[in-house]
C-alpha cells in the first residue's frame, strides 16, 4: 500500500524545483504525443478519448505554474510531442502514397487538420490561465 511519501515522489513533490520543471516538461511532451496520435484517429469511434484527452490536458493546465519560463516550455513540449507524432505518421504515410490509394490529400491539407486540433485546446488552455490569475488574485 502506498504511502503518503510514495505518492509525493511520483508525483515529483519531493523534488527541487529544477527536476519538477523537467519532469513538467517531460509530461507535457507525452501529453502533446498522446494529443497528436488520437487526433489521427479523430474520424473513427475514438473522437471521444480525445476529447477526453483533451479534456485531461486542459485540466492540467490548471496545475502549470503561471511563470512564464516553465509555462513556455510546457507548451512548446507539447506542440512538439503533437508535432513529432504527425510527422512521423503522416510523413510515412505521404512518402508510401500511391494515387489509387491515397488516404490524404497533401500536406498543407493534414497542416491545417493539425491546426484545427491544437488551436481550440491551446485557446482554452490561455482562457485558463487567465481566469485562474484572476480567482488567485481575489
Amino acid at each position: 500500500m502506498p504511502t503518503d511519501a510514495t505518492a509525493r515522489q511520483i508525483l515529483g513533490l519531493g523534488m527541487k524545483a529544477p527536476a519538477r520543471v523537467y519532469l513538467r516538461i517531460l509530461i507535457a511532451a507525452a501529453l502533446g504525443a498522446g494529443y497528436g496520435l488520437w487526433g489521427l484517429e479523430a474520424a473513427s469511434p475514438l473522437a471521444i478519448p480525445l476529447i477526453l484527452w483533451a479534456v485531461m490536458v486542459l485540466l492540467l493546465i490548471w496545475r502549470i505554474p503561471i511563470k512564464p519560463g516553465p509555462l513556455v516550455a510546457c507548451v512548446c513540449a507539447f506542440l512538439a510531442g503533437f508535432g513529432a507524432v504527425w510527422t512521423v505518421v503522416l510523413g510515412q504515410l505521404l512518402a508510401s502514397c500511391k494515387p489509387p490509394s491515397c488516404q490524404t490529400a497533401d500536406a498543407p491539407t493534414d497542416l491545417f487538420y493539425a491546426g484545427a486540433l491544437l488551436v481550440p485546446l491551446l485557446i482554452a488552455g490561455s482562457a485558463l490561465i487567465v481566469v485562474r490569475k484572476v480567482v488567485l488574485r481575489r
